[in-house]
């Protein structure tokens, strides 16, 4: 086989260049620090390094998630025990106002002081993050958890039906909140003034405490709640309903019931429900008598009459509305009613003995939520150390598969440059050989 000069000195020039390529990427990795440059450095490799660098950036994320959750918590805490110092200082000045000896100027000036305490739990119940979304209101969070009620001065919750949960873990989530409704209005109640689920909110038996001390002992109404969230409204409109399948019946008294149909009616919100079936009561002459009311995001239905005379029945005639709006229903109806006014020597020392009582329960639910908040802190605690370890481990392993042997990268640095040389002197040499020098 005959070799050209141009060949024989293009090969070397090729050796030349091999040899540069190769030390330039081996200089390349000792300035990154990294095995793999490009993905066709190693494919395999390559490949299992972005699945490890996701699988940290997933558990940093986690670790983030778990230093909010863990912020929010503690705020709920710190909530959760100035709560429990309110009704510490409720309770004395319950036990203070049954004295006795005390007069109505001395019970007036409890009163005021309850007053302060009933506003100062409601600014609690709407405490506030850092971010300026309030604790108690779950996925409501932009919205107040509790609202006072224009026209009863009672407090309602008005925030989200779900607690808000966040992903600490692969498989593991943790509720960042407790929903308000649950910690401050259903608290379970001994009272007369309990509602027909049996519950009575704090802000209700401060109320009674603030009511007992300037004895206003007034009858107050029959009034039945709804326990479903509908602050999106109802749409019975879309497939339609079946005419008679989202009626019921409402009777106060003894007057006849008067039906309320609403199939095919499609409510945007709360205020069209009510709205709807008001109007329906008033066409039926029940204006005066019945009205339907929101209470934060619940619908209400309160007799006008007050007193033991006052009584409200929802019949059932098609269960789907009521079932909506979260009426349970026993016997195919369900029953309230109003209460009478007493005279106030008789009142005072058993109305503030309820509210005495309701207040233990109160701090019983309490103290049920610090205790399960307290759990899910440990809880983030544990899953925090599990992350950090698991992050180190993943780590490990990625630093094994892509960061660079520097002892072994600079021996082959040595001998590529080595290399190098013996091919520059070997072209030097090559060169210079041609048949031309001898003609």
């Amino acid at each position: 086989m005959r070799i050209s000069t141009t060949w024989a000195q293009q090969l070397s020039v090729n050796a030349m260049n091999s040899q540069q390529a190769k030390m330039l990427q081996t200089q390349q990795q000792l300035g990154s620090g990294l095995r793999i440059l490009k993905p066709s450095d190693d494919p395999a490799a390559a490949v299992k390094v972005l699945d490890l660098n996701a699988t940290i950036a997933k558990t940093t994320q986690f670790q983030n998630n778990i230093a909010t959750a863990r912020g929010r918590l503690n705020i709920e805490e710190s909530a959760l025990t100035t709560s429990g110092n309110i009704l510490d200082r409720a309770k004395e000045l319950t036990i203070q106002g049954m004295n006795a000896t005390l007069n109505a100027s001395d019970r007036l000036s409890i009163k005021t002081e309850v007053d302060q305490l009933i506003q100062e739990m409601a600014g609690v119940a709407n405490t506030k993050n850092a971010n300026g979304e309030f604790i108690f209101s779950g996925d409501l969070a932009t919205i107040p958890a509790f609202a006072q009620n224009a026209t009863t001065g009672d407090y309602v919750y008005q925030g989200g039906p779900q607690q808000r949960v966040m992903q600490i873990g692969p498989s593991r989530q943790v509720a960042d909140g407790d929903l308000g409704v649950n910690v401050f209005g259903n608290i379970k109640s001994s009272s007369p003034a309990k509602d027909q689920n049996g519950n009575r909110s704090i802000f209700n038996t401060l109320k009674a405490l603030s009511d007992g001390l300037s004895a206003n002992f007034t009858a107050s109404p029959a009034e039945i709640t709804g326990s479903r969230f509908l602050r999106y409204g109802l749409d019975y409109s879309n497939p339609p309903q079946v005419p008679g399948t989202t009626t019921f019946d409402l009777s106060v008294t003894t007057l006849p019931a008067v039906t309320i149909d609403l199939s095919n009616k499609k409510m945007a919100g709360l205020g069209d429900i009510v709205t709807e079936i008001n109007t329906q009561l008033a066409d039926a002459g029940y204006g005066g008598v019945i009205q339907a009311r929101s209470n934060g995001n619940n619908l209400e239905f309160v007799s006008v009459a007050t007193g033991s005379t006052s009584n409200i029945t929802i019949n059932d005639a098609a269960g789907t509305f009521l079932n909506d709006t979260g009426f349970s229903l026993a016997n195919n109806n369900l029953s309230k009613l109003g209460a009478d006014a007493v005279l106030p020597a008789q009142a005072l020392q058993s109305q503030l003995g309820n509210v005495l009582t309701d207040l233990a329960a109160a701090q019983d639910s309490f103290l049920q939520a610090q205790t399960s908040v307290g759990t899910r802190l440990n809880a983030l605690d544990n899953q925090e150390s599990q992350n950090g370890k698991f992050v180190l481990d993943t780590q490990a392993t990625l630093s094994q598969t892509q960061d660079l042997d520097y002892a072994q990268a600079a021996s082959n640095l040595q001998i590529q440059t080595t290399a190098l040389q013996a091919s520059q002197q070997a072209f030097a040499k090559v060169k210079g050989l041609s048949l031309f020098n001898y003609l």
